[in-house]
């Protein structure tokens, strides 16, 4: 199964042209079997929207976070493509994003809002079945995080030069990091660029989670 695991939509993020439905049409024809929805989960996405969650509290927020996904869901049911969720998420005050796999709307729900913790407090009340990488981690600003705290590094990420990607790469290897590409789909330039191909089927989140820490997959490298 061909995956997208690095996808922004409209509906979260201004600074993408196409919404969900849209995004997944266009994954469709491009050959794709599923997308992961890893919209911004930080600060900044609070002050984007500050109208829209005016009053709202923990679940408004999270509430309004779900739009995006859950509107890809309901158009990857209806076209055949399998929609799960994942998270991109940045810390208040830091500049480093992380890609989470493995976590479900309970535990959005359930948990402080993620952009107030730092890294260790996350990691504290993750799953033990959830995975984390450091997305784009040579780009400029951000600083490589200690490989001890993660499961792996986005090698390729489609928004990032070729360059920066390799430095992933490198750094993966040298600490013996799992590796993930993904597209960063922000806009129509952005299709099909990264993901993986996995070799068995993937039903559910648990079953990503499964294959991503068993290796059984190859990764879409496209500039």
């Amino acid at each position: 199964m061909k995956f997208e695991l690095h996808t922004h939509t409209k509906e979260n993020d201004i600074c993408v042209s196409m919404t969900a439905p849209e995004i997944i049409r266009a994954y469709k024809g491009a050959g794709y079997d599923g997308v992961v929805i890893t919209n911004h989960f930080f600060d900044l996405s609070l002050e984007w929207y500050k109208e829209e969650l005016a009053g709202c509290g923990r679940e408004g927020i999270v509430d309004y976070y779900l739009k995006g996904y859950k509107a890809a869901k309901a158009e990857g049911d209806s076209v055949g493509v399998k929609v799960l969720m994942g998270i991109e998420l940045r810390f208040d005050g830091t500049v480093n994003d992380y890609l989470v796999y493995g976590i479900d709307e309970a535990f959005l729900y359930n948990s402080p809002l993620l952009n107030t913790l730092n890294l260790d407090s996350f990691l504290n009340i993750l799953p033990e079945s959830a995975v984390v990488y450091q997305a784009h981690p040579f780009r400029d600003g951000m600083t490589v995080t200690n490989p001890k705290k993660l499961f792996g590094v986005e090698v390729f990420n489609g928004g990032t030069s070729a360059d920066r990607n390799d430095f992933a790469e490198l750094w993966a290897d040298r600490h013996g990091l799992a590796k993930i590409s993904g597209s960063d789909f922000h806009s129509i330039n952005h299709l099909a660029r990264g993901g993986v191909v996995f070799k068995n089927d993937i039903g559910d989140i648990r079953d990503l989670v499964r294959e991503l820490k068993g290796g059984g997959y190859e990764m879409i490298k496209r500039y």
